[in-house]
């Protein structure tokens, strides 16, 4: 592992919140416990002993670990020590980022790794980290609709993506988290599926609101593709080819991952010629 920063100490400087104190009954040394280290995480059940410049790529330890401290002190194995009110799950990969930048960075992520770094990068203003976040979910859920592929479609973790958003203030994946949403097929279950998160009210009607309009609008279309005032461009012998592919496009067929992004470029091109912004 180097053991060189990746980023210089940032200027700005503010005081350190004050935090959630977590009592551990049952103390795990983490994966990261370095013999040179000197400072101590304490996080849930673990504790993680590394260097305290480590810290200085995020804004809110670079204030706190500027304070003077005390001459005498409470520590552990002769470190000072701050107990965090988070997971140690977000703590790990945030350390691996902060220790290994390459390896972390070269291989692709779960969407639980990606929330992971976010939450913890957000609270504690690590900048780098949190714009990587935001350009990864970016992509997954990019702000045109045009844009997606078949990459947002796989992670299909929608419901996470928007939470998600809404805790780490990141509105521009909304729109297309919530359009994919809105045209997955639901389920009667009672369980609910594999997601453990439940929508806020509002943000509820706006998907149902969104899954009628677009239900709506798509019905139309696929009943008159070429309406009359297109028609007259379109010559007599080509409307009925015309017509006949742009109901197969709208033709739902979940097997096939490349009809699904099909549908959902014409769709878009249908909302934006409707007018319609059902995410407002």
């Amino acid at each position: 592992m180097t053991e060189e920063m990746n980023q210089s100490p940032p200027a700005k400087r503010r005081r350190m919140p004050a935090a959630n104190v977590v009592i551990s009954h049952k103390v795990v040394t983490g994966p990261y416990w370095f013999i040179d280290g000197d400072f101590i995480l304490r996080v849930e059940d673990y504790q993680f002993k590394i260097h305290h410049k480590r810290l200085e790529c995020s804004e809110i330890f670079s204030d706190m670990l500027a304070l003077p401290q005390p001459t005498k002190m409470e520590n552990i194995d002769g470190c000072a020590f701050v107990d965090l009110a988070d997971s140690a799950a977000d703590w790990m990969a945030v350390l691996e980022w902060i220790y290994e930048p390459g390896k972390f960075l070269k291989r692709p992520h779960v969407f639980a790794t990606l929330s992971a770094a976010l939450r913890i990068s957000t609270k504690y203003e690590i900048p780098l980290l949190r714009e990587w976040c935001l350009a990864d979910l970016r992509s997954r859920w990019p702000r045109e609709l045009e844009d997606m592929g078949s990459t947002s479609l796989a992670h299909a973790a929608e419901l996470e993506a928007i939470s998600l958003a809404r805790e780490c203030d990141v509105p521009e994946i909304l729109p297309a988290a919530f359009y994919i949403l809105s045209v997955q097929k639901w389920s009667a279950s009672a369980e609910g599926g594999r997601s453990h998160i439940t929508l806020s009210p509002s943000d509820l009607r706006r998907v149902i609101v969104g899954r009628e309009r677009l239900n709506e609008v798509t019905l139309n279309f696929a009943i008159d593709p070429v309406p009359e005032a297109y028609a007259r461009l379109i010559c007599d012998s080509c409307r009925p080819q015309m017509e006949r592919f742009w109901r197969s496009m709208l033709t739902p067929k979940p097997a096939k991952v490349s009809h699904m992004i099909g549908a959902r470029f014409v769709t878009s091109r249908i909302l934006r010629s409707h007018g319609i912004a059902w995410m407002d």
